[in-house]
């Protein structure tokens, strides 16, 4: 892809951003303490009516269909990110988010993480939507609120700089931005790339689809913190010929895919660490699907390679550059 072609491809999707539209989902009605039945439709439709048109009137309708429900309920939730928004919207300090910004890691992610909401802020998705691990936490209403408290506070400055202080709060050598969601703008990138740069001593890392976003702020002559790693992952709606361009990028580590596998290896687990049953069977058929030579995720980050007695991240390495890592769809 030439230069001219490069950035015409980038400014026709800039031009597109603003022209989103709404849709007029089917709303269910729930029993019992949840109240309204939000489906993935609807919560999508609640989040694009806060974060894109100011709008609060499927959000208000799911509290209204069960005023009393508790903090961990849909309406509960609802209520939180309502009240959070409503102190956004005023530019005054924001103390406290309506979710942590944050999630502490766990035996799967041993790191500090940061997510906002899948889809509404994933501008370069395409199949993957089909197929996004991210919409199955959605049935728990506080893993909604937590993405979608983030994405609410990336668009008002009392939020940025909320999460900005929180990011000098961690203590850490590692975070992943992001692992729901994405570089939802242009502005966005900068705003992160600008804050990554500001603790050297922390190593970032992170997958993103939101090509158009880097190759545009790239073309600016941007300069990329030096602690910061993308891996490039599948599923994206752009071209092969935008792929290799992103694979020139100073912060490029490089791809990051996923490959269909058979279903003994999901049902089984192997896929979720290098130490389980089955999981050389699980590798082997994730190379033959990949088509090329790849590193087979083990589905543990910081378990997946060990490096002089430690066990590292082969995805935030410096030294896995240009490898392409592969897991099997799940």
């Amino acid at each position: 892809m030439g230069a001219g072609k490069l950035q015409a491809y980038v400014t026709h999707f800039e031009r597109m951003a603003p022209n989103r539209t709404r849709g007029v989902r089917k709303n269910e009605r729930g029993k019992g303490n949840q109240g309204m039945k939000v489906t993935k439709e609807l919560a999508l439709e609640a989040g694009r009516e806060l974060a894109w048109f100011k709008c609060k009137e499927t959000a208000r309708r799911i509290i209204e269909s069960n005023p009393g429900g508790s903090v961990g309920s849909w309406p509960g939730v609802f209520r939180k990110i309502l009240a959070m928004l409503e102190t956004l919207e005023t530019g005054k300090p924001l103390e406290k988010p309506a979710f942590k910004v944050f999630a502490k890691g766990n035996s799967k992610l041993p790191f500090w993480s940061f997510s906002s909401m899948a889809i509404l802020d994933c501008p370069g998705r395409g199949e993957c939507s089909k197929w996004c691990y991210s919409l199955k936490s959605w049935r728990n209403p506080n893993a909604l609120g937590r993405q979608l408290s983030n994405s609410l506070l990336l668009r008002h400055a009392a939020g940025r700089e909320l999460i900005a202080r929180e990011f000098a709060k961690l203590e850490t050598e590692t975070v992943r931005l992001y692992v729901d969601g994405d570089f939802h703008s242009k502005e966005n990138l900068r705003w992160w790339m600008d804050l990554i740069r500001s603790r050297p001593s922390v190593a970032v890392y992170g997958y993103s689809k939101s090509w158009v976003e880097f190759l545009s702020l790239h073309l600016e002559g941007f300069t990329w913190p030096s602690n910061y790693l993308l891996n490039l992952s599948g599923g994206s709606r752009h071209p092969e010929s935008m792929r290799v361009v992103m694979s020139g990028l100073p912060v490029t580590r490089g791809e990051f895919v996923a490959v269909q596998v058979d279903r003994e290896h999901l049902a089984n687990h192997s896929y979720q660490s290098r130490r389980n049953d089955g999981f050389k069977d699980y590798a082997k058929q994730v190379r033959a699907n990949a088509g090329k030579r790849v590193f087979v995720c083990s589905g543990t980050c910081g378990d997946c390679l060990t490096v002089k007695g430690k066990n590292r991240h082969a995805c935030g390495m410096e030294s896995m550059r240009g490898v392409p890592i592969a897991i099997g769809m799940h």
